[in-house]
């Protein structure tokens, strides 16, 4: 959208056409069809190719409703083991990095902040702390819900597991 908007950015809406038509005609690395394909069962022609004097496709005999439903059925299950393919290679370079941690209880964690910017106070969410702590971990609510606690309160809050980070030293 950038790109098309160029220096005038209150008509980007005027491009949604071409950009909806890049979308639909631009080949998905997961399934190797194009959309349009996909939901059409057929290539969508583009605006270069409606001045051509040879228009691909002319004079190849008329395909029957049956055997293009069946030509797109045979497609749809390719699509389907290319999208089974695509996701067990993206979990493979997703799982590189990801790690396996899980808190004990009694362990001092450190936990995720979420805030939100309010002007009115002069608060900036960029610049809070991303985390608070430390918390003690208290018990498992579920594999990956756990209760918390700090030692000045005996008000016990609740945070999932992704949001929370070993607390290393003395608090």
């Amino acid at each position: 959208m950038s790109q098309t908007a160029r220096e005038e950015h209150r008509t980007w809406d005027e491009m949604l056409p071409e950009i909806t038509l890049a979308i639909n005609t631009a080949k998905s690395d997961s399934t190797k069809y194009t959309p349009a394909y996909l939901v059409q069962g057929r290539e969508l022609k583009l605006p270069a190719n409606s001045f051509d004097e040879c228009t691909p496709g002319t004079g190849n005999p008329q395909v029957t409703p049956a055997g293009k439903a069946e030509k797109l059925q045979r497609v749809f299950k390719i699509v389907q083991n290319n999208l089974q393919q695509a996701a067990t290679n993206q979990a493979k370079y997703y799982n590189l990095r990801r790690r396996n941690w899980k808190p004990r209880i009694n362990q001092l964690v450190w936990v995720r902040q979420h805030p939100l910017s309010n002007a009115k106070n002069d608060f900036s969410a960029k610049l809070a702390p991303k985390f608070n702590g430390p918390f003690k971990v208290q018990k498992f609510i579920s594999p990956v819900i756990v209760e918390l606690s700090t030692e000045n309160s005996a008000k016990l809050t609740k945070a999932h597991i992704a949001d929370l980070r070993v607390h290393y030293g003395c608090t």
